[in-house]
């Protein structure tokens, strides 16, 4: 996601956001537009990073895959800027109940954002030993695991950025949905992989290395689903990490149908 992409999606996004506008300082409004954008920027790296990390994978491309461990290094000095951001603002102003929803919960999404990252890093680190090995990734059990899991990360960060730009939570319920389904195939493929280590010739390195990054990959998908239960606190101030699927559900059916 490029600047002109993140620039449109936050004019998109002005009139839903106006209700966080309207009843606070001027200096305080560009404060939080600052710390609004820094995170749609920050979401745009993470974005770029997996796309750049489903060509690697797919392609055994080198380039990309140390490409992947360079915008981890710029994710993580992003991230402290949003830190910086943030503790600026509650020093020297007093925020109002819904800013400081923003300021907390651009913390936690920064939080994820930088998780996703280091949990990328470890995915092209696979690319980078097989090509060291002369081999691809796709000789490897579980690879077509992989890369739906990869993709899975990629499409689930892509919602939540584009809810969170909107401060719409139409798209967010996919996203619950879409965790479940990653879930099934990253226990499909470990299976695929464990079955594989008495039987396979290819180094048992190698085989952990995957283990490693099918792992890597789930976590990038629950840290889409956490920033998309960040957003929900955020735009209705309702807290719904502990509730069940059926209760989950029924709420997001109803922030769906008022929305």
């Amino acid at each position: 996601m490029d600047r002109k992409y993140i620039e449109s999606l936050l004019g998109e996004s002005h009139m839903e956001r106006q209700a966080f506008k309207n009843h606070i300082s001027g200096q305080l409004n560009q404060s939080l537009e600052g710390l609004f954008n820094k995170i749609l920027e920050m979401g745009g790296l993470v974005e770029r990073q997996l796309e750049h990390l489903l060509t690697a994978v797919q392609n055994g491309d080198l380039a990309l895959a140390k490409e992947v461990l360079q915008l981890d290094k710029v994710i993580n000095r992003e991230e402290i800027e949003i830190d910086r951001l943030c503790a600026s603002v509650l020093a020297r102003q007093q925020p109002a109940a819904s800013d400081l929803r923003l300021i907390i919960m651009g913390i936690r999404i920064a939080i994820d954002l930088e998780r996703m990252g280091d949990e990328a890093v470890k995915v092209a680190k696979l690319v980078i030993k097989m090509h060291a090995a002369d081999m691809r990734c796709n000789v490897l059990p579980g690879y077509n695991g992989l890369i739906e899991l990869v993709t899975g990360g990629h499409t689930m960060l892509q919602k939540v950025l584009d809810a969170f730009a909107r401060l719409d939570l139409s798209g967010v319920r996919s996203v619950f949905a879409d965790e479940e389904s990653m879930d099934k195939v990253f226990k499909n493929a470990i299976l695929e992989l464990n079955s594989s280590f008495k039987v396979s010739d290819i180094d048992v390195e190698l085989l952990l290395e995957m283990v490693n990054a099918l792992r890597a990959s789930e976590r990038v998908t629950d840290h889409s689903e956490n920033i998309a239960e960040s957003i929900v606190y955020l735009v209705r101030g309702r807290d719904i990490r502990q509730m069940d699927s059926e209760k989950l559900s029924e709420f997001l059916q109803q922030v769906e149908t008022e929305d």
